[in-house]
């Protein structure tokens, strides 16, 4: 009874994944934590991903190019998209492939360093603050460096 008991937790908890999966694509770790949530227990849980991996439906490689995607059109760099990529639970090895190559927009970084200052690069307070608001999004010094000399450049241009 009880080997019939733990074989219908399976597969009860294959189901629940496979919803959740048709929902919205998931990691393996994010889709594991939400089964334990609904109270499988963890071999249920364990057994649903592996399933789920195995139908080709959990791939975390391809997760973690659709986030990288994602957040590089809102205009994030690399290092939150690394931060949103360990959030949601991708291996490190994963995340180092799905960046590979990844360069930022240096025109999201040149269009939000132009709603924050205006075209106005005299006020050093407001620049900084500018400045602030790139490095919350994540990218590197050097390249905030970059974008806000190419941003000065192209002010000066205009006056």
């Amino acid at each position: 009874m009880d080997g019939q008991l733990d074989e219908e937790q399976y597969r009860k908890a294959a189901e629940c994944a496979a919803r959740m999966l048709a929902r919205r694509p998931l990691s393996a770790a994010m889709l594991e934590q939400k089964l334990l949530e609904k109270n499988f227990c963890e071999e249920a849980a364990g057994y649903a991903v592996e399933r789920m991996r195995v139908l080709g439906a959990v791939d975390d490689a391809a997760f973690a190019e659709l986030v990288v995607r994602s957040y590089a059109r809102k205009g994030c760099g690399e290092l939150r998209i690394r931060q949103e990529l360990r959030v949601r639970g991708v291996p490190d090895d994963v995340i180092a492939q799905a960046l590979r190559g990844f360069e930022p927009e240096q025109d999201a970084m040149l269009k939000l360093l132009d709603k924050r200052l205006h075209g106005d690069v005299s006020d050093r307070r407001e620049c900084e603050k500018a400045m602030a608001a790139l490095q919350r999004r994540g990218f590197t010094f050097s390249q905030i460096r970059a974008a806000m000399q190419a941003y000065r450049a192209g002010a000066e241009e205009d006056q």
